[in-house]
């Protein structure tokens, strides 16, 4: 009831608020009629998806998307682009980057206990690593501003316009991070006529939330928008111990914008986002515990009273800390100039992101190993970085067109770690990797025929980076403790690199294309910042990783522009692939680090469909095959409890054998995954609003959570189906109210399988997202 009542105090008390639409499409402060499809396009620019109004009624819209640095047609990019629009985001209720696997095929996302162990995977392609000086696979890009951790993406999404999921290789004209694919995330822009817009989500699992927009002109050449948003989200994971709701979030945000024209030649665009999101951690539960399992010697028998293991097991117990707060903050600058046949672009940003840790690394009630209180894991991350773009944009529409710039960053990370108090879980240390890049790209599309096109694109990087680590625990035990930092370690390396793009476009009819390209990606080398660095690891970081990728792609509109069949197939190899692996130590134990552990190849297909087959039906989907395989990983570690019968090779004079992955799956790299929506609009011409109804599916098949291979950690396949049903009034600004089930079904999976450190064999513990079982909601938006 006290849902209930709060759902519905919630409509009323936003019926009386004046909200506006976020599809950043014009909401004029007149009449519609004085909205020209001039002024949608250029306030849109390159910023925002752009809808051909010209296009007759019922048929698909046109999207322009920027994936090649310039405004383009998607259907035009000779690239693997799901466009995610504004609508989209709000109608299948996205609102973290964790979401977005159910709109865009090949697109996983592992979670971790904190935001630092999460990673973004691309066809079966992803990087989870303890350090902070590792980069990601896949580049996540903010209005043309990278990422420097790839952290910062999980902060929550508002007010964006789309998001562009690039798959394959991107570091040509995305940088030396993107060697997987790229997110690119495009922000709402201000609007030519005074719009709001108010929208306020309550939930039946406690979520409750309001976001609100204003946007318009500050005289004749500036423009402004001004976004924020506030969320409080109860946690649904029940800590049995001591009562406490864990896995909840509390977040608030806002994003003010700026557009100016001094000069009919140049705009400046100046945007600043600061965002703050705390929670009570993202506890575990326990899946499968075998009789007598302990955690480093401590039976768990009294841990688990009054808890079922299980698949839908959504009760823990611990008696230790559990939270984490990040802050992010983001300014940037751009600046275009008009010079006639080409634009100059710069674009100048600093980013500053703060995070900070602390856990129950033991996760029982109880001692562990002496301590009353358990091991407690703490850490703080202090990451900042100033970049500088400079590049030249062909405007026209000739037979050339072409994009070349030059690229700076300069960023650092600062980490400190304290584990303890005692026993051999111990470490504290301090951290500090600095990285600063040089680049110049440039890619020109060229026509050989009227039908025929070639684009061509290189990067020339060059990057320097270094670390400074001091241990703070002194070495215990000569010699085996002096191979490590007992100190000081610093180092400092650099490298050069060129990569390259080369594609072949073929117009084979009006509204069909076929493209095969060729590129290749490169991941940065980096030094492995964790608990055991050495001076070693300090004077060899780990090498680049590299890959060499081919793509054949179909895309196509028929049927009176009511259907829209994209298809990609690709094949893409990784060398020097780098992952968690044991390393043996001149003591003859085995030491988990990362290096690069060999090589690995993904290949598969890729279908997207968007349709209209009538006016007020919309359908949308995908569906991928991805083989994702291991083909060259001696030396990876065994996994807890493996025997030499299942491939573990004993080690003398140490606890962990070694076993060779050649020919294993990657993790978190479903064979099989597909998504189908549909929208139906229910017009009422007597009525001064509209009804719609929708619905989704997302399935995929098994994955295994280790890249290990071990068999304990394998989610089965799943299907979720979502729906939603409500009223929009049809005109411009306005009412919409939508109910809305997520997981209808109740079906229950795993975000993430893991063995808890110090733990017995068989042990097997899960992260459940929020999705794993049924909530419903309400969302109301008003807008002028």
């Amino acid at each position: 009831m006290r849902i209930l009542s709060a759902l519905l105090a919630s409509s009323a008390l936003m019926s009386a608020v004046p909200v506006a639409a976020q599809s950043g499409a014009i909401v004029p402060s007149q009449t519609p009629d004085e909205a020209s499809d001039k002024d949608a396009s250029d306030q849109a620019g390159e910023q925002s998806v752009i809808n051909d109004r010209t296009a007759p009624e019922g048929t698909l819209d046109v999207i322009v998307v920027t994936a090649q640095k310039r405004s383009q047609n998607l259907q035009d990019v000779p690239v693997a682009v799901t466009a995610i629009s504004a609508d989209a985001l709000v109608n299948r209720n996205v609102a973290t980057v964790s979401d977005l696997p159910r709109l865009a095929p090949s697109l996983t996302v592992t979670q971790g206990n904190v935001p630092t162990n999460n990673s973004i995977n691309l066809r079966g392609i992803g990087t989870i690593a303890f350090s902070t000086a590792i980069e990601p696979s896949v580049a996540v890009i903010v209005d043309d501003v990278a990422l420097l951790q790839q952290a910062q993406a999980f902060s929550g999404l508002s007010d964006v316009a789309r998001i562009e999921v690039l798959r394959g290789p991107q570091g040509t004209l995305f940088g030396k991070n993107a060697s997987a694919g790229a997110l690119n995330i495009v922000s709402e822009g201000p609007t030519r006529y005074l719009t709001g817009a108010v929208t306020g989500t309550v939930t039946t699992d406690e979520q409750y939330r309001i976001d609100g927009v204003v946007s318009g002109p500050i005289g004749d050449s500036v423009g402004f928008r001004l976004n924020g948003f506030y969320g409080d989200r109860a946690g649904y994971i029940d800590n049995v111990y001591d009562g406490r709701r864990l896995n909840n979030d509390k977040s608030y945000g806002v994003r003010g914008r700026l557009a100016i024209e001094p000069s009919p030649i140049v705009e400046i665009d100046l945007t600043g986002t600061y965002s703050v999101s705390e929670s009570d951690g993202t506890a575990r539960t326990y899946r499968t515990v075998p009789a007598g399992s302990a955690i480093y010697g401590s039976p768990l028998s009294n841990t688990l009273v009054g808890i079922t293991p299980g698949e839908d097991n959504f009760d823990t117990a611990f008696d230790g800390p559990l939270f984490n707060k990040s802050k992010s903050a983001l300014v940037s600058g751009r600046v275009t100039v008009d010079l006639g046949s080409v634009d100059l672009v710069s674009i100048t940003s600093y980013q500053d992101w703060r995070f900070r840790f602390i856990e129950d690394f033991d996760y029982i009630v109880g001692t562990v190993i002496g301590l009353p209180n358990g091991i407690v894991a703490e850490s703080s991350y202090m990451a900042s970085q100033f970049a500088q773009e400079l590049r030249l944009a062909s405007n026209g529409g000739g037979p050339v067109n072409y994009v070349a710039g030059l690229f700076y960053a300069n960023g650092e990370t600062d980490r400190t770690f304290d584990r303890g108090p005692s026993g051999p879980a111990v470490a504290q240390w301090n951290s500090s990797n600095g990285t600063k890049s040089y680049a110049a790209f440039g890619q020109v599309s060229f026509d050989l025929a009227q039908s025929t096109h070639v684009d061509v694109g290189l990067r020339a990087n060059h990057e320097k980076i270094d670390v400074t680590y001091i241990n703070n625990v002194a070495p215990a035990v000569p010699p085996a403790n002096n191979a490590r930092c007992n100190s000081l370690c610093v180092g400092e390396a650099s490298d050069s690199v060129v990569t390259g793009k080369i594609a072949l476009r073929q117009d084979l009819s009006d509204g069909v294309m076929a493209y095969a390209s060729y590129s290749t990606g490169y991941k940065g080398q980096g030094y492995d910042i964790s608990t055991g660095f050495t001076p070693a690891r300090a004077a060899d970081p780990v090498k680049p990783e590299t890959s060499d990728a081919y793509e054949l792609g179909l895309k196509s509109r028929f049927l009176d522009n009511r259907v829209q069949l994209n298809v990609a197939a690709f094949w893409t190899d990784f060398s020097n692939f780098q992952a968690q692996s044991g390393v043996q130590l001149p003591d003859g134990t085995i030491q988990l680090q990362l290096n690069n552990v060999g090589s690995v190849r993904t290949r598969g297909i890729e279908v997207e469909l968007e349709a209209r087959p009538i006016e007020a039906l919309r359908i949308d989907g995908g569906i991928s095959y991805t083989d994702a395989k291991i083909l060259k990983f001696p030396n990876a570690q065994c996994y807890t409890g493996q025997t030499e019968a299942e491939g573990c090779l004993p080690v003398a004079g140490s606890p962990t054998g070694l076993q060779d992955l050649a020919g294993e799956r990657l993790s978190n790299a479903p064979e099989w995954k597909f998504n189908l929506g549909a929208k139906y609009d229910i017009y009422m011409p007597s009525m001064p609003f509209d009804a719609f109804v929708q619905a989704d599916v997302n399935y995929q098949s098994d994955v295994s959570y280790s890249l290990l291979a071990n068999p304990l950690l394998v989610q089965d396949a799943y299907a979720l189906v979502n729906a939603s049903i409500g009223i929009d009034q049809n005109e411009r600004g306005g009412m919409r109210i939508a109910l809305f089930v997520s997981n209808l079904f109740d079906k229950s999976y795993a975000s993430a399988l893991g063995t808890p450190a110090g733990g017995s064999a068989g042990l097997v513990a899960q992260t459940l997202p929020r999705d794993a079982r049924r909530y419903a909601g309400i969302r109301a938006r008003f807008s002028f």
